[in-house]
């Protein structure tokens, strides 16, 4: 029986109980509420507690997050892009830096991490990227972008998602989020691995050529939201731990066992051992990973919903690591959750706010992040050379043309 469940079953049986209490047995139940009425200097002061200080830490975050500037910025690939995921990992690595923050600075302040967020958005057989960041980071950014990208267009838009609006009657909304399948020491397989080997192919553009099946009138998103991962504490009376290495090292030692090495180990044992150790080497993000596939009635196609479980297959590798997406709601609290299962559309709006407001690691929403070093995350976003004749050329089709949304 799930938590839910038994949250459910009390509040109904209070509900029940009490009234029926007061019918039967009048006096008795006006002796307990006195009791408890005369106890409340001992117990209200906890539960006012309880309630309020989750409440607050919420509040000051929220206002934090809204008082930082955020841009949006399209990325449109040249002629000249490396062939290689190496220029994006250069990209990546030079954004990771750490934030110390106290206690004051958490929850009276409600200073957070920022996050940023790598998008990929396919509409009407058109794939483009995005990037939406801090203001104040945009100047370094695109500097470091053009030294690796030396033909890149960057145009600052307005925010694509909030040039699509969702209308519950006449369109339908698919989301998805996507988590790994085991915990995060073990990683997956990076584009230096793919690179070795030129006949393997590259799974970011078996990802985008599935992309460009989008149709007219159809809008399939994806969000990649990042945040250098860092030492931190999970409750406020707890010291900062680093979470990866120290769940790798528990991994490592129960993959040792009774071995005293690893070289006493089958050779399939010592080769995930230092897969583990390598990728400890490289600096690490948190990431949420959020898709959303959004369709007018008449433009809908359950195919394109569908892809949304098996987007991101092609970067599996069952010995490693792989991907696996659940549905979010299934991540929302009662009794909110129940609300969504009653009226879908209602959910539906919920959870496309959130991914417009690309809200992960804060409030109003917590997902289930997970971390990737700087090779995994350029493996899973980064700029493609498009050749003339791959399905994706369409995207490249559209690089010299001003964006529909360019701001005046």
């Amino acid at each position: 029986m799930d938590t839910r469940t038994i949250t459910r079953i009390l509040v109904v049986s209070l509900l029940l109980l009490i009234p029926l209490s007061i019918w039967l047995i009048p006096s008795t139940t006006a002796a307990v509420v006195g009791f408890f009425v005369f106890l409340a200097p001992l117990w209200l002061p906890l539960v006012l507690l309880v309630i309020f200080v989750p409440l607050w830490v919420v509040y000051v975050r929220s206002q934090y997050v809204m008082s930082v500037p955020y841009v949006t910025l399209e990325l449109k690939p040249g002629d000249k892009t490396p062939k290689t995921a190496k220029a994006m990992e250069l990209i990546f690595y030079s954004l990771h830096h750490r934030t110390p923050l106290s206690r004051k600075m958490e929850y009276i302040a409600g200073q957070v991490r920022l996050p940023w967020s790598f998008d990929i958005v396919a509409s009407d057989g058109v794939v483009r990227f995005y990037m939406r960041i801090p203001k104040s980071h945009r100047q370094a950014l695109e500097m470091r972008i053009r030294n690796e990208y030396r033909d890149i267009d960057i145009d600052e838009v307005r925010d694509y998602a909030r040039e699509v609006g969702y209308e519950a009657p006449r369109m339908h909304l698919s989301v998805k989020e996507y988590r790994l399948a085991k915990p995060d020491p073990y990683p997956i397989h990076t584009y230096e691995s793919y690179e070795k080997n030129d006949e393997s192919e590259n799974p970011f553009h078996i990802l985008l050529e599935k992309l460009v099946g989008v149709g007219e009138g159809e809008h399939l998103f994806i969000s990649y939201m990042v945040r250098p991962h860092q030492r931190e504490r999970k409750k406020p009376w707890e010291r900062e731990e680093d979470a990866l290495h120290h769940d790798a090292q528990q991994e490592i030692t129960s993959l040792l066992g009774s071995s005293a090495t690893p070289k006493e180990l089958p050779e399939p044992e010592q080769k995930l051992i230092k897969h583990i150790e390598d990728a400890l080497k490289k600096p690490s993000f948190d990431c949420g990973l959020r898709a959303v596939y959004l369709a007018d009635n008449d433009a809908y196609k359950e195919s394109n919903a569908d892809l949304l479980n098996t987007m991101f297959e092609s970067f599996n590798d069952p010995e490693l690591n792989v991907f696996e997406a659940y549905d979010p709601r299934d991540n929302v609290a009662w009794p909110l959750s129940d609300v969504f299962a009653a009226v879908p559309a209602f959910g539906n709006m919920f959870f496309y706010h959130l991914y417009r407001r690309r809200a992960y690691f804060i409030p109003p929403y917590y997902g289930k992040p997970f971390v990737l070093n700087t090779a995994e995350l350029a493996t899973m976003f980064h700029l493609p050379l498009i050749r003339r004749s791959s399905a994706l050329a369409r995207a490249k089709g559209t690089r010299l043309e001003p964006p529909a949304n360019l701001p005046i």
